[in-house]
């Protein structure tokens, strides 16, 4: 199975979730990171693609997504890493976690890199 291509430009995001993100780009590099906007915006057979990691295809791995209603979908949510240290560091996720938090938005509890509108 072929992956769909991933979106990675901030401005494919609802205005008001990008302008947020913006400002939480702006304070993890101030803080002396390297923030990397891996997703953005998803089509329906990405979505799809992702729910079937562990499950129809990739059997070998574990799940990627728990759902097929993801704010991917809308516009709505956006997945950052840190360039440097890639899913490795907590310390990135912490930070993340409080400078989302401090700009409106939510960080996933299971998916430390997944940022969404907490509106």
């Amino acid at each position: 199975m072929i992956e769909p291509r991933r979106q990675t430009d901030i401005d494919a995001l609802v205005p008001y979730v990008r302008d947020c993100v913006v400002l939480v780009l702006r304070d993890l590099s101030a803080a002396g990171w390297d923030p990397f906007v891996i997703e953005v915006l998803r089509s329906e057979a990405r979505q799809t693609w992702l729910y079937g990691i562990g499950r129809t295809h990739s059997l070998r791995r574990r799940p990627v997504t728990w759902t097929h209603h993801s704010l991917h979908l809308v516009g709505k949510a956006v997945d950052i890493i840190s360039q440097s240290h890639g899913w490795t560091s907590l310390s990135f996720f912490e930070a993340l976690k409080t400078a989302a938090w401090a700009h409106g938005l939510h960080v996933n509890a299971t998916d430390r890199c997944h940022v969404e509108w907490r509106g």
